[in-house]
């Protein structure tokens, strides 16, 4: 199902993610301690009054390294941010 931009973003915004604006709006992740992995982040245009499709969630869930369950938990504030930390941890995303 389609979700609103602006929903999207403020979830991301949320669980540590920050903005770097280019001709799209990158999300980097950022640790509970402030670091940066590289290989955290994803895209979204412009456009929060705009819905984000099926397929632009399920390719932003893989970019984050999660499946679209998680990923819409994630987004939904059902899964916090130290637990999707230790996700990536375990998973060797981030040390």
């Amino acid at each position: 199902m389609p979700r609103k931009a602006r929903v999207v973003e403020r979830g991301l915004l949320r669980k540590g993610f920050r903005i770097t604006y280019t001709h799209h709006r990158r999300f980097v992740y950022h640790t509970l301690d402030g670091e940066e992995p590289q290989t955290v982040s994803t895209i979204m245009s412009h456009g929060a009054d705009r819905d984000v499709s099926d397929q632009l969630i399920a390719k932003m869930a893989r970019q984050l390294h999660l499946t679209r369950r998680q990923f819409d938990d994630l987004i939904d504030c059902r899964l916090a941010q130290a637990d999707y930390e230790a996700m990536l941890r375990r998973d060797g995303f981030i040390r």
